[in-house]
């Protein structure tokens, strides 16, 4: 069981490796091109919260980087690199809509569902290999860009920071923790979680409607138009615009950050806590009985 699981989730990375290995590595390239030019002087990046230039650094800004504490000075590297990372995460957020809509509608499309239905392979095998690739896989493939451009811009800052006088080469370097990879793989795992709710309901559309992309969107346009309505109310509305966004900036979370910030262990415990989460889970398992019900009767491999 477990070796088919596994040859099936390897499966997955090699078909979609332009959209989660190859597009975010690009995009990671794009990022640390653009930061080694910022340091170079070429270009800055202005944001709503944060002023990346060369201009910024001067004697009354030095001074203050000289008086920072060790918790501000992780604070700011933690947020900055947050900030960095966000057109990564973007990019494979895009590509988990399109796949999970895509994944079951494809093989419709092709008739290689009858092909996979001829193999000793399980229709809650099929699913469950994706939920893991989904799930876990992803996220996974996702960290080493987040690494590679955490690195680069702190080895530009600090080239930087050392040629100009600024402050030491190790300045940033002792406020940065190896452990913060650990927070943002579970972070990631947690988000993925959070999402799935989305993602099981784009793959129940590619399982049964003809035309995936408004058998996606309709029935939840008229739910939420129906609650409108009936109850004067948009529980749905918030669960899907809170689902698409960062758990732990959600209406739900008990904790409101003002700033974009990877989150500690301990916010992970406490969305385990928040009854929303396991409301998700729970529409997720029942998700997941349909996928499993609705591929295994399906005999209509007509999609548009």
């Amino acid at each position: 069981m477990m070796t088919i699981l596994f040859t099936m989730i390897r499966r997955e990375i090699q078909e979609h490796k332009l959209a989660f290995i190859y597009a975010p590595f690009i995009v990671a390239l794009v990022l640390c091109l653009v930061i080694i030019s910022v340091y170079l002087g070429l270009t800055d990046i202005q944001t709503t919260t944060f002023n990346f230039s060369t201009d910024l650094y001067d004697e009354e800004f030095q001074e203050d980087m000289l008086q920072a504490t060790p918790e501000s000075k992780t604070a700011v590297i933690r947020a900055g690199l947050t900030v960095l990372g966000l057109p990564i995460l973007l990019t494979v957020g895009f590509g988990l809509l399109a796949y999970s809509l895509s994944t079951f509608a494809d093989e419709r499309k092709d008739r290689s569902l009858i092909f996979w239905r001829s193999l000793p392979v399980s229709d809650l095998t099929t699913v469950m290999s994706k939920l893991i690739f989904v799930v876990i896989v992803i996220p996974l493939l996702v960290v080493p860009n987040l690494f590679l451009l955490q690195l680069i811009s702190l080895l530009s800052v600090s080239v930087y920071f050392v040629t100009n006088d600024i402050v030491s080469f190790g300045y940033v370097w002792t406020s940065y923790f190896i452990s913060d990879w650990f927070r943002i793989i579970f972070s990631l795992w947690a988000q993925a979680l959070w999402s799935l709710p989305i993602l099981l309901w784009l793959m129940l559309a590619g399982t049964y409607f003809k035309k995936p992309v408004i058998g996606a969107i309709v029935p939840l346009v008229a739910l939420v138009v129906l609650e409108g309505i009936i109850f004067k109310a948009n529980n749905i509305q918030e669960f899907i615009e809170n689902r698409l966004g960062f758990w732990s900036r959600s209406d739900s979370f008990p904790i409101e950050y003002a700033e974009a910030r990877v989150v500690d262990i301990s916010d992970i415990y406490l969305l385990l806590t928040t009854q929303a989460f396991w409301i998700g889970i729970l529409a997720s398992v029942v998700l997941i009985a349909g996928i499993v019900y609705t591929r295994s009767t399906n005999n209509d491999y007509t999609v548009e």
